[in-house]
């Protein structure tokens, strides 16, 4: 069994974790593709315990499940990369960046957070079914070879696909499940590229999915169930 905590620095929904971030702790002890499911809110600067399942693992608090993960695969058709130079002057018009933001502390998101302390990636509309946003991993995000960590590519791609799912237009929405693949390399210090897009709406459950290129490389690709939260 495998433990680790989440620092209060890596917070999504104020008092609680990143879900992302969180997602791609279990996910970098795996070493596998697999999706994660949120079954409550990631505390923060508390112990987590991953332990190891026949269909993957689970992410516990003592007794508490947090997330349950699994293997599975990802059909995903990334669109074609646009222009960084593009997706940077379209950040400027960020819903993130609105002062109703519900969570403008996130790690990855809030417009809160200082240049270097949060991931500041506020993705926008570049049409109606393409959001786009760039991103500069910073050297403490890499490990020894200077390649993005996995919690961080996690992170990255996580806010993405909430947006492109309607976050916070459609409401107050948490990750609900989350897949990533990683197909290639990141490097930090390098610009990336993200786009996502919707997938759909079932009731309260939101669709999306995001990739991440970098130099017009296919790096990472993701799948997303976002949860609207009743008023």
């Amino acid at each position: 069994m495998q433990s680790f905590t989440v620092p209060v620095r890596f917070c999504g929904p104020p008092g609680s974790g990143n879900g992302g971030y969180a997602c791609g702790m279990v996910a970098g002890k795996l070493g596998s593709v697999i999706e994660c499911t949120l079954r409550s809110p990631v505390p923060l600067d508390a112990l987590l315990q991953v332990e190891r399942t026949q269909a993957g693992a689970v992410l516990r608090q003592g007794d508490k499940v947090i997330i349950e993960a699994q293997s599975t695969t990802l059909a995903v058709e990334p669109p074609t990369p646009i222009r960084l130079e593009a997706a940077t002057a379209a950040m400027a018009t960020s819903l993130a960046l609105d002062p109703r933001h519900p969570f403008p502390t996130c790690f990855v998101c809030g417009p809160q957070r200082e240049m270097r302390d949060g991931l500041r990636i506020f993705p926008a509309a570049i049409d109606e079914e393409l959001y786009a946003a760039t991103w500069l991993p910073a050297p403490e995000f890499g490990d020894s070879r200077q390649l993005l960590k996995t919690e961080f590519l996690w992170a990255a791609l996580d806010c993405p696909t909430g947006f492109a799912a309607g976050f916070p237009a459609a409401g107050k929405l948490v990750t609900g499940r989350l897949a990533v693949e990683q197909l290639q390399p990141v490097r930090v210090g390098e610009s990336c590229l993200l786009l996502s897009w919707p997938l759909g709406m079932e009731g309260r459950k939101h669709f999306s999915a995001a990739c991440l290129y970098q130099n017009e490389t296919l790096c990472a690709v993701a799948r997303a169930t976002w949860i609207r939260l009743e008023a």
